[in-house]
């Protein structure tokens, strides 16, 4: 192909819906909450494994931009650095859909807080931003003196970046979480879903009425997937794995719900460790999830 011609296809190509990928491998968060280690090697490993997977549609082609971010020792700085390349890809590639993967669930605050900050810059209204959190736990805990993978949703709501009625909590297990964490999900009106309700072939159903629920209260929703919310049998490359949870089908699922809905903006994935995993099943999973998101979102 003549440079001429070349030129013209990136063009055509830059020019179509497309989607960018945001890597945060960290996992200072996970060590202040003593959990175990290896989510810092999380982007690389997924993106190892999603380069390999091909398709009926040209997904490959219509990434835009890729930034693993080049973080350091201090949280509060990488927090910050994270956030400002979300905000930028958020303002100005406004039609683009980005795909982030941790690191910690703790980068769903900067994650977040970038979003929101670019979404102010790129529109003359504020908008209402909403997420739903696939998990295991609410990640709800305090964060002062020491933020951990387990504080991300109470920061931003304590900080004003999230209102609490626009967050989803969905498969929360009962045994993972302490009767503090429920009082203040409950005060914060968060919608809850336990996991025992999404027993016996229920999980994608109730994603789905969920979803719908939320896009009714927002302009823009983000997808939150900490990897633990699925089973150890089908994620076992996890900090804090569970025995029962969501399967790989009824993860895809739900994610081809999310994209074909226009008002789900962002992906991302928190705490794959491939350290952890067997055989990079874990690894292979959440390329394919994320594959499962583009295809119904882009095509």
């Amino acid at each position: 192909m003549e440079k001429r011609q070349l030129k013209k296809h990136q063009n055509q190509l830059l020019a179509q819906p497309g989607f960018n990928f945001v890597g945060f491998p960290d996992d200072l968060g996970v060590r202040n909450v003593n959990g175990r280690l290896g989510a810092r090697e999380g982007p690389q490993a997924f993106w190892d494994a999603f380069q390999k997977i091909n398709g009926r549609n040209p997904i490959h082609e219509r990434l835009h931009e890729m930034d693993v971010i080049n973080l350091g020792s201090q949280l509060e700085t990488n927090y910050d650095s994270a956030a400002q390349v979300v905000a930028r890809l958020r303002h100005t590639q406004a039609n683009d859909v980005l795909i982030a993967v941790g690191g910690g669930h703790d980068y769903a605050y900067p994650w977040i807080k970038g979003w929101v900050e670019g979404s102010k810059k790129a529109s003359k209204r504020p908008k209402k931003i909403g997420c739903i959190n696939l998990d295991a736990h609410f990640d709800l805990r305090d964060f002062q003196p020491l933020m951990t993978s387990g504080s991300p949703f109470r920061r931003l709501i304590e900080e004003g970046i999230l209102d609490g009625s626009r967050l989803v909590e969905f498969g929360i297990q009962a045994h993972s979480n302490s009767p503090d964490l429920w009082k203040y999900a409950d005060k914060k009106n968060i919608k809850t879903v336990p996991f025992v309700q999404t027993r016996n072939g229920k999980a994608v159903a109730l994603f789905k009425s969920a979803l719908k629920s939320l896009g009714k209260r927002c302009d823009e929703i983000l997808v939150s997937v900490d990897l633990d919310a699925l089973s150890y049998a089908f994620a076992p490359g996890v900090s804090a794995p569970q025995a029962e949870g969501f399967t790989a089908s009824e993860l895809f699922q739900m994610l081809e719900i999310s994209g074909s809905d226009k008002k789900v903006t962002s992906l991302a994935f928190f705490e794959l460790a491939p350290p952890l995993d067997f055989q990079n099943y874990t690894s292979r999973l959440t390329a394919q999830a994320a594959w499962h998101f583009l295809d119904a979102s882009l095509f």
